[in-house]
């Protein structure tokens, strides 16, 4: 028994010094984005913080190449960091916001074609904010769903422990009461 708890100990710290590496950061980020249930909610975090803070930024007068270096680092996600630093390449070349984005793969073409259309219209804080409140109402509807799907394996695990206490406490009374008779 104490040969697995340390060995889930030693596993985690090992993993724990393997994300903090770049490149360990960078697959494990992707593994997170690549997850049935768990990569959705987490692009879409990404999603929120990238336009919420960018929209911020830009309507407080921040250059657009240094706001999106700040957007890089609040992401949390290096895989979407990369596809921003590479994006931050592109504009610094002359090209649109929305193109390197939407080259980049990372984000939905929903949030591409609302930036396209920010730029356009010179309503991009805007479009951006109106992005992040999109996202925001999409992951809290998400995580109400995962909430109240737990709620029943969150039951049965907490009578499965206490249906085991109680037979860990009757058991030996029985076994007294055999002995006894």
């Amino acid at each position: 028994m104490l040969v697995i708890v340390g060995g889930v100990v030693a596993g985690i710290i090992a993993l724990r010094k393997y994300i903090r590496k770049e490149k360990g950061r960078f697959r494990y980020d992707f593994l997170r984005l690549k997850l049935p249930v768990v990569g959705p909610l987490v692009r879409k975090t990404c999603m929120v913080r990238f336009a919420r803070t960018l929209g911020t930024l830009v309507a407080g007068g921040v250059p657009l190449l240094q706001a999106m270096e700040i957007v890089r680092d609040v992401v949390g996600n290096a895989v979407i960091g990369k596809a921003l630093d590479e994006a931050k390449n592109n504009i610094a070349r002359g090209e649109t916001i929305a193109d390197p984005i939407k080259k980049s793969g990372q984000f939905p073409p929903i949030v591409t074609h609302m930036i396209a259309v920010g730029e356009a219209s010179g309503n991009l804080e805007e479009m951006l904010f109106n992005v992040a409140d999109a996202y925001e109402d999409e992951v809290e509807t998400a995580i109400s769903g995962l909430t109240s799907l737990l709620e029943p394996l969150i039951i049965i695990v907490m009578g499965v422990i206490v249906g085991f206490i109680v037979l860990s406490i009757l058991l030996p009374i029985f076994e007294m009461n055999k002995l006894a008779g």
